[in-house]
């Protein structure tokens, strides 16, 4: 696992000790602890789905088999430290999600005690199903957790305000498209702000999302594959093209004088809400972004666009590609309300209506996509879903049905410094040559994932590099579960 910093420990124990004392962990779920008084502990980073799931909690605790659901919220940037704190000391939560986690496997993770299978109803079970895979969601044949959220989405949507957008003289109706565009808009929008307003606004402070986005772009930007490697033959190349043509792009801004002073440290909840207060006119995010937003600042409704993700020039088309989407939701292994746990998961966040709930809720879209454009959400939101509907494709995934890949991923070491980290630090001057940086990750995601190949193979998985290829794969088409077969 990863380990904590003095400081991080610190904040993470500090965070479980204030939860504690307001009665929100209720003493935590995990086996040194229990819930008390038979209620279960709830712990995730779904700002925005707070509402819709307080609303299934009070139901669920009135119906018959039910209980009280305890639940606290962490923005992602803390959650990995307060689950890894909690974990160290017997008090993890009944259910958690794994944000903070994210870089460790599934299988790693269940080969480390962070969950247990869950045991659904037939019901619940059959409306899953299509969605589950095996190596994500499901090992040894038993469900371990499944989707909420569609994989057609990308992270790093191009938000914006339409009030200060407009007052510059720009179109909100034609928002940026390319690189060029929106360098001109931001300067733009600065410029003709009377010194009120800059140009972008973004959560640099916040590495694992830099990195999430800087993948998506990079993709926008013709990178053939994902999480810097390339579908069709398996190579590792942050160092790519497309990836150095996207980061020189974001540290233009930042040079161009358009990023908002002091973003260097701040996390996606403090910049979305300096981009709400008007502190500047584009910010990039993910789709949920107006779901978190116009929690605190409801108002801001009335002022909010939305643009595509970006693209190097005019005329290209946007295409990006997204894997099969994790488990949202773990059952403890120590959880001792584990029937009353598959109860509330089975019965609630399985169903059409939850589908319903996430869109409402302008989170990441929903595994049913297509109940968006029928909901209540924002039309800046549904007009995003509908662009990714018509750009984002089903990529391939090693450890699909692969049960040798799985081992060889528990095996692999997390590689640091992340993308993300070299992102941030070229941002802060830290990182002089990211070129050298990038190619220097790729040579080290290399031979790590050699390393634990090697590993696998000695303890009998029959895993090899051919394993993370994909010479059937095609560009602008879905990776069907089929094509696995075939290759």
């Amino acid at each position: 696992m990863t380990a904590m910093t003095r400081r991080g420990f610190l904040a993470a124990a500090g965070s479980l000790a204030a939860a504690a004392a307001t009665g929100a962990c209720g003493g935590g779920g995990g086996a040194g602890g229990g819930a008390a008084g038979g209620s279960l502990t709830w712990w995730d980073h779904q700002n925005q789905l707070q509402k819709a799931k307080a609303e299934i909690f009070a139901t669920f605790a009135k119906s018959p088999g039910g209980a009280p659901v305890q639940y606290t919220y962490y923005n992602p940037a803390k959650m990995g430290q307060a689950l890894q704190l909690a974990k160290q000391s017997n008090q993890l939560p009944d259910v958690h999600s794994n944000a903070g986690l994210g870089k460790i496997p599934p299988a790693a993770l269940i080969a480390a005690g962070w969950a247990q299978p869950l045991n659904l109803g037939e019901e619940a079970k059959a409306r899953v199903r299509d969605s589950l895979i095996e190596g994500l969601h499901v090992f040894d044949g038993k469900i371990y957790a499944f989707p909420i959220f569609s994989h057609q989405v990308y992270v790093a949507a191009s938000w914006f305000n339409t009030e200060l957008v407009t007052r510059a003289g720009l179109d909100p109706q034609a928002p940026p498209k390319t690189y060029d565009e929106f360098r001109a808009a931001a300067r733009t929008v600065q410029s003709k702000s009377g010194g009120q307003s800059y140009g972008w606004v973004w959560n640099i402070g916040m590495p694992e999302r830099l990195g999430e986005q800087v993948h998506d772009l990079a993709q926008a930007a013709g990178f053939e594959g994902g999480l810097g490697l390339r579908y069709a033959t398996g190579e590792y190349a942050f160092h790519a093209d497309e990836y150095l043509d996207v980061i020189e792009f974001l540290l233009s801004l930042s040079r161009d004088k358009v990023l908002v002073p002091g973003a260097n440290s701040w996390t996606d909840d403090v910049a979305r809400a300096r981009w709400t207060a008007g502190t500047a006119a584009y910010y990039f995010d993910g789709p949920w972004c107006p779901g978190v937003a116009l929690q605190s600042a409801p108002d801001f409704a009335d002022k909010l666009g939305v643009g595509p993700i970006l693209v190097p020039n005019a005329g290209d088309t946007v295409a990006t590609y997204h894997v099969p989407q994790p488990g949202e939701y773990w059952l403890s292994p120590g959880s001792k309300h584990a029937a009353t746990a598959n109860k509330l998961l089975g019965d609630h966040f399985t169903t059409e209506d939850y589908s319903r709930r996430v869109a409402e809720t302008m989170s990441q879209p929903p595994r049913d996509i297509a109940i968006v454009e029928q909901s209540q959400a924002h039309p800046a939101y549904k007009k995003l879903i509908s662009w990714f509907q018509e750009s984002v494709y089903l990529a391939p995934l090693p450890v699909a049905g692969n049960k040798d890949v799985q081992r060889a991923e528990i095996e692999f070491k997390p590689v640091t410094p992340t993308l993300g980290d070299i992102v941030q630090g070229a941002f802060s001057g830290d990182v002089t040559d990211v070129r050298a940086a990038l190619t220097k990750l790729s040579s080290d995601s290399a031979k790590q994932r050699d390393a634990a190949i090697a590993a696998a193979k000695s303890k009998g998985a029959q895993v090899s590099l051919d394993d993370y290829a994909f010479p059937n794969w095609k560009p602008r088409t879905d990776y069907s579960t089929s094509m696995y077969k075939e290759r």
